[in-house]
């Protein structure tokens, strides 16, 4: 199963998602974030477990990895302090984390930080569905042995969210494990799943960490999914599986207001 992964993407426009954050370590692209105000930045926990804070360090303002942004420039910042869900382990159960900054986030035009989702637009009574939604990343463009190479412009591309049953079910047929069979994949009311029927839009390793987002009826870009998970890249009834971030803003809110007390 694959734990870290934009395939079938366009190039982003320039300050298009001014929410993206690229997560390095030793100074190299390994995940992508969002910024969700100016001290604290989302990603996924098996991107950021067991990595010494002293090594990871985010880029704010990124767009094109081999060349650094002047005009506004980007900002290459410190983590402080990496705050994992306490439940996750190594699969993509409360795959969510937080990074702390050592400084705070200027903002420009194409640095903002991001809205999260409520119940109002994802909730019980009211699922995202079939709803569309579109993921950005740095990640490859398709898995490594079908040629796949990492993208160095911010790639984007849309998907729709399937619901979890037939998320289910398609990862039951690939897999051969059915629910409650050891080493079975299931998905709980905790993630989301999003692609399309044939697999020629999905995200890819090195997307982890990076925002799922949909508009809510203000017509605001939210993130309501983490890249999180899944089997390749972009397989025909295979959706990707993401974190879903409504069931995590009391712990996001929860872990923000601990460290600024």
């Amino acid at each position: 199963m694959r734990t870290s992964r934009v395939k079938g993407g366009q190039d982003a426009k320039f300050g298009e998602f001014p929410w993206m954050v690229s997560i390095r370590i030793n100074g190299g692209h390994f995940c992508g974030g969002l910024l969700i105000n100016n001290k604290f930045v989302l990603s996924a926990a098996h991107c950021t477990l067991r990595r010494p804070e002293k090594y990871v360090t985010v880029v704010v303002g990124e767009y094109d990895l081999l060349k650094e942004e002047k005009t506004p420039p980007e900002q290459i910042i410190a983590v402080h302090k990496i705050y994992n869900h306490e439940n996750f382990t190594k699969r993509y159960i409360d795959d969510i984390s937080l990074l702390e900054l050592k400084e705070p986030v200027v903002w420009s035009k194409n640095i903002r930080p991001m809205c999260l989702p409520d119940m109002m637009m994802d909730g019980t009574d009211n699922p995202l569905d079939n709803t569309a939604a579109t993921l950005a990343g740095w990640g490859w463009t398709d898995e490594h042995s079908k040629g796949g190479v990492r993208a160095n412009i911010l790639q984007k591309t849309d998907v729709r969210v399937v619901s979890k049953d037939s998320c289910q079910e398609s990862y039951v047929k690939e897999t051969g494990k059915a629910v409650g069979e050891p080493q079975a994949i299931v998905l709980f009311d905790t993630h989301l799943c999003a692609g399309v029927p044939d697999g020629s839009r999905d995200a890819c390793q090195g997307d982890s960490g990076g925002p799922l987002m949909s508009r809510d009826k203000e017509g605001r870009e939210v993130c309501v999914g983490i890249v999180s998970a899944g089997i390749g890249c972009g397989r025909p009834g295979l959706p990707g599986l993401y974190t879903r971030v409504s069931r995590y803003t009391n712990w996001i809110q929860a872990t923000v207001n601990a460290a600024n007390a």
